[in-house]
C-alpha cells in the first residue's frame, strides 16, 4: 500500500514582489533567494491567497507592492488575509543598470520581491481610512485652489487681449464685469465668470465640509491648538492634521523635520560637499506651508522675529534665516499637538 504525504511549507517564508495595475498584478515568488515562479492574476488579493496556500501551504507570506494609484486597500485586504505586506515609495527600490535598460513588469516584480528577501526596503506610513478621509477632502481644496487660480488668470488674459479694464477680484468689480460682459454680448467672458463664482462657492463647501469632518472626528480640539501657535491659520492647521495624522508616528523632532523638509543635510562629493535644506524626498506641500506660516509668524511672536534678526546679523541671508524659524516653528507646532494644549506666547519684557 502507497503512502501518500502532503507537503507542507510550515515555518518558511514565501517573499512576493506584486506590480500593480488596474487590470492585472504581476506577481513573483522568491523562496530561499531562488525565483520559484512568476506569473499574472486578476488584482484581487483573495485570488493570490489561494494560490499561495494552494501551492505552499502552512508557509509565511511576505509581500510588497509600490505605493500608486491603486492607493491602499490591497494592502489592507492582503493583510487580513495573513498576508505581512508592506507598501513602499518607488523610488527606493534597488535598481541597477541592467534593470534600468530592460524595464519590464516580470522585472519589476521579481526585483520587488528580491529587495524583500534581502530586508533592503523601507515600507511607508500607511494612512488610516479615517485620515485618508479627511486627507482626500483637503487636497480637494488644494486643487480648487488651483483651479480658482487658472480661471482667473483666463480672465485677466481675456481682459488684457481685448483692451478691457481690469480693476480687480472685489465683488463690486466681479458685478461690474458681468454688467459689462451682457451689455457688449461678451459671452465667453461670462462662461468665465460663471466659472468662477461656481468655484467659488464650491471652495466655500469644501472648508464647511473640513469643518464638519473634524467635528466628527473629534480633532476640532487640536486644529484650535494649532490655531493658537502663531502664523498658522484653519488652512495650514488641517493640511498638517489630514498629512501627519498621528505626531507619534515619527520618533523625534528630527525625523519630523526631515519628513517636513526643514532639515539640513550634506549634498555632494569629497570638496564639493555643502550643506542644503529640504531636497528631492521633502513632502513639498508642507514644506511651503511651513515656509509661509513662518513668514507670517514673525508678526506677532517677537521671539521668532529676534531669531530671525540675530541670524541675519551672523551672516545668513533672508531665505536661509526663514528655514531656522519653520523649523523652530515646527518643533512648535508638535510640542501643543503631542502634550494637546495651546501656545503660550512669551512676553516681551
Amino acid at each position: 500500500m502507497k503512502e501518500h504525504s502532503t507537503v507542507s511549507f510550515k515555518g518558511q517564508e514565501i517573499f512576493i514582489g506584486i506590480d500593480v495595475h488596474k487590470e492585472s498584478w504581476k506577481v513573483n515568488l522568491q523562496h530561499c533567494h531562488t525565483e520559484l515562479e512568476s506569473f499574472s492574476l486578476n488584482p484581487s488579493a483573495e485570488e493570490l491567497y489561494k494560490h499561495l496556500i494552494r501551492k505552499y501551504p502552512g508557509a509565511d507570506y511576505y509581500s510588497v507592492y509600490e505605493a500608486g494609484f491603486s492607493g491602499f486597500e490591497a494592502h489592507r485586504r492582503l493583510c487580513e488575509l495573513g498576508i505581512r505586506n508592506i507598501v513602499i515609495n518607488p523610488a527606493d527600490v534597488p535598481t541597477n543598470g541592467k534593470e534600468r535598460t530592460y524595464k519590464s513588469d516580470r522585472l519589476d516584480s521579481r526585483k520587488l520581491a528580491r529587495s524583500l528577501e534581502n530586508g533592503s526596503l523601507e515600507a511607508i506610513y500607511v494612512p488610516s481610512r479615517e485620515n485618508l478621509k479627511l486627507r482626500n477632502l483637503v487636497r480637494r481644496e488644494t486643487k480648487q485652489i488651483g483651479d480658482i487660480t487658472r480661471t482667473k488668470n483666463r480672465i485677466r488674459s481675456h481682459f488684457y487681449f481685448n483692451g478691457l479694464q481690469f480693476n480687480g477680484w472685489s465683488g463690486r468689480a466681479l458685478k461690474g464685469y458681468q454688467i459689462t460682459a451682457e451689455e457688449n454680448g461678451d459671452y465667453a467672458l461670462l462662461s468665465l465668470l460663471r466659472v468662477l463664482r461656481f468655484q467659488r462657492e464650491e471652495k466655500l463647501r469644501v472648508v464647511q465640509d473640513e469643518k464638519k469632518c473634524l467635528k466628527e472626528m473629534k480633532r476640532d480640539g487640536i486644529q484650535e491648538h494649532l490655531e493658537s501657535v502663531p502664523g498658522i491659520g484653519f488652512r495650514t492647521g488641517i493640511v498638517l492634521q489630514s498629512e501627519l495624522w498621528e505626531m507619534e508616528r515619527f520618533k523625534d523632532k528630527d525625523h519630523l523635520s526631515s519628513y517636513i523638509g526643514t532639515a539640513p543635510h550634506l549634498v555632494g562629493s569629497g570638496e564639493n560637499e555643502v550643506v542644503e535644506t529640504g531636497g528631492d524626498r521633502k513632502k513639498r506641500q508642507l514644506h511651503y506651508l511651513m515656509i509661509e506660516a513662518a513668514w507670517r509668524a514673525l508678526r506677532f511672536d517677537m521671539r521668532l522675529r529676534s531669531k530671525y534678526g540675530t541670524l541675519l546679523r551672523k551672516g545668513s541671508d533672508s531665505q536661509q534665516a526663514i528655514c531656522v524659524i519653520a523649523k523652530r516653528l515646527l518643533y512648535i507646532i508638535r510640542a501643543v499637538w503631542i502634550q494637546n494644549r495651546p501656545y503660550v506666547k512669551a512676553e516681551v519684557q
